[in-house]
C-alpha cells in the first residue's frame, strides 16, 4: 500500500525552488551560481516544511538527495554533517526527557511544590511555575513537560477543587492554572537554552553563520526577564482572567496524598536528580573545563543508561528525537553550505544596505516584533526557525547588530512568540482543546501577555544584556 502524499502540497515549494533556479543571474558578481542553486533548493526545502506534502524528515532527506546529484554538496559532506554537535545535543536532552518522566521525579517534584507553597490560589500558580523552571533546565521539550506531567496534575487538582470543563465549572480555578501553565511554559522555555529544542535549532543555525553562544551565556541572559516574567505573568493573568476560587486549603492534603501514593522515593529517581544535579553543575562551569554542552548531555545520558534508569528500548522508542537529528542536521548542514558558498554575507550585505541609515537597536526592535507577528502564520516552533531564522540573523548583522545580540535575542522571540494562537506549538494545541480556556479567551490572552512579554525581554533584555557587557 502506497503511503500518503500530499501532491497539491508540493506545488509552491516547486514554483518557488524551480523559479529561483531558473532567475540564477548569467554573470553573478558576488555570489556563484552553485550558491545561487543551494539558495533555490533551500527556499523549496523550507516552503516544504511548511506546507507539509511529506513529514520534514522525509522532506529534508529528498532535498539533501537532490543537493548531492546536482553536486551542490558532497556525499562527504553530507555524511559529516549527521556528526552535527547541536543536533545530538537536542536529542540527549530528549532521552534525559525520558528519564524524568520515567522515574516519576518529575511528578513528585510539583507535589512537593504544591504541598508547600499552595495554600492560595496565587500561591499556588507561582508554585507550579516554579515546578516549570525546574523541569525546563533539563527536559526542552515543552510537549513532554506539559502533557507528560504539568497538565495531568493541574487537571487533577483542579477536579479536586470542584472544577470542572465536564460541569461548566473550569472558571472556579482550572481555567485560570492551565492558561498560567501555558503562558509560563513559554517563559521557561525561554529562560534556558536546554529549555526547548528550537533553542538549540537556532544557535545551531547561528553557529553556521560564525556566532557561537554557550549554555551559560544563554541563562546569564535570560535570567532577568525570564525572572521578571515569572512574576508578572501569573499576577497578571490573576487580576484579568481570576479564578473564582482565591483559597486552596486543601491542596497540601491533595498533594500529600499524591505523595503517600507514589511512595518513598525510588532509586531511579535519587539517580535522577544526582545526574540532573550534576548536568546543571557542568552546564554551569562547563565552558571553563573544556566541556561543552552537548558533551554534558551525552555524559547525562550515558549515567542514565548505566545505572538503568533508561535503557535502549526508551531511546529506540523516541520517534521525535531522531526524526528531529535528521532534519536539524540536514537544515544545518545546506546552511552552512550557503555560508562557506558565501551567500549569507552577501544577503546580509545586500539588505543590510538598505538599512544603513538606521540605529542598530531600532533594526533589532524591527525584526524581533516583526518575528514574533509572524508566528501567526506558523502552527510549529521549529518550522518557523527553520524558515526565518537564518535570514533574520543575515539582516541584523548586516546592519550592525552585534554578533551575540542578534543571535540571542531572535533566539529568544522564537520561544516567546508562542504567547500568540491556539495552534503555536503543541502545548497550545493541546491546552486549547481541553475546554478549560475557551477559543476566545485563548486568543485574547495570548495576545495580551504576548505583548508584555516583548516588552520585558526585549525592552528589559536589551537593558539586562547592557549591563552584563553583552554590546
Amino acid at each position: 500500500m502506497l503511503g500518503k502524499v500530499k501532491w497539491k502540497a508540493w506545488a509552491l515549494p516547486l514554483i518557488l525552488g524551480v523559479g529561483l533556479w531558473l532567475s540564477t543571474p548569467l554573470k553573478p558578481v558576488a555570489i556563484s551560481v552553485a550558491a545561487w542553486h543551494l539558495f533555490a533548493l533551500f527556499v523549496a526545502t523550507i516552503v516544504a516544511c511548511i506546507t507539509k506534502p511529506l513529514p520534514m524528515m522525509a522532506t529534508t532527506l529528498i532535498a539533501i538527495t537532490i543537493a548531492t546529484v546536482t553536486r551542490l554538496v558532497t556525499m562527504e559532506e553530507v555524511a559529516a554533517g549527521f556528526g552535527n554537535s547541536t543536533a545530538w545535543m537536542v536529542v540527549m536532552c530528549m532521552f534525559m526527557a525520558t528519564g524524568f518522566i520515567k522515574s516519576g521525579l518529575g511528578k513528585r517534584i510539583a507535589y512537593l511544590f504544591v504541598r508547600l507553597f499552595g495554600k492560595k490560589t496565587l500561591g499556588l500558580a507561582y508554585a507550579l511555575s516554579l515546578v516549570e523552571t525546574v523541569l525546563a533546565i533539563g527536559i526542552p521539550s515543552n510537549n513532554a513537560r506539559v502533557n507528560g506531567i504539568m497538565y495531568p496534575i493541574i487537571d487533577n487538582l483542579s477536579h479536586e477543587m470542584g472544577s470542572s470543563p465536564e460541569d461548566g465549572t473550569q472558571d472556579k480555578i482550572g481555567s485560570f492554572l492551565v492558561f498560567n501553565e501555558y503562558e509560563v511554559n513559554i517563559i521557561t522555555s525561554t529562560m534556558f537554552l536546554t529549555g526547548l529544542a528550537g533553542n538549540m535549532v537556532a544557535l545551531g543555525l547561528a553557529k553556521t553563520q560564525g556566532i557561537s553562544i554557550s549554555w551559560m551565556q544563554w541563562f546569564i541572559a535570560a535570567i532577568v526577564p525570564g525572572i521578571l516574567s515569572l512574576l508578572i505573568v501569573p499576577l497578571v493573568l490573576y487580576k484579568i482572567y481570576p479564578p473564582k476560587i482565591k483559597e486552596t486549603p486543601n491542596s497540601k492534603e491533595w498533594a500529600d496524598k499524591k505523595l503517600t501514593e507514589i511512595g518513598k522515593m525510588t532509586a531511579a529517581e535519587k539517580i535522577m536528580i544526582v545526574v540532573f544535579i550534576l548536568s546543571i553543575a557542568l552546564w554551569l562551569i562547563g565552558s571553563k573545563i573544556d566541556i561543552d554542552a552537548t558533551e554534558v548531555s551525552f555524559i547525562a545520558v550515558a549515567l542514565l543508561l548505566i545505572t538503568g534508569v533508561i535503557d535502549t528500548k526508551d531511546l529506540l522508542k523516541d520517534s521525535f528525537a531522531w526524526n528531529i537529528l535528521t532534519w536539524l542536521s540536514i537544515i544545518m548542514l545546506m546552511s552552512k553550505k550557503l555560508m562557506i558558498l558565501g551567500f549569507f554575507p552577501w544577503f546580509s550585505k545586500a539588505l543590510g544596505s538598505l538599512l544603513g541609515g538606521m540605529n542598530w537597536i531600532w533594526v533589532l526592535v524591527v525584526l524581533f516584533i516583526a518575528y514574533f507577528y509572524l508566528h501567526y502564520l506558523f502552527p510549529s516552533v521549529s518550522t518557523q526557525i527553520s524558515a526565518l531564522y537564518a535570514g533574520f540573523l543575515s539582516i541584523a548583522l548586516g546592519a550592525g547588530v552585534p554578533k551575540i545580540m542578534a543571535a540571542l535575542m531572535l533566539a529568544f522571540c522564537g520561544s516567546i512568540y508562542l504567547s500568540t494562537s491556539s495552534y503555536s506549538a503543541g502545548p497550545a494545541a493541546m491546552l486549547s482543546s481541553t475546554g478549560y480556556v475557551s477559543n476566545k479567551d485563548w486568543w485574547k490572552l495570548s495576545a495580551i501577555i504576548g505583548a508584555i512579554l516583548i516588552v520585558i525581554w526585549l525592552g528589559i533584555g536589551l537593558i539586562w544584556t547592557k549591563v552584563i557587557g553583552f554590546w
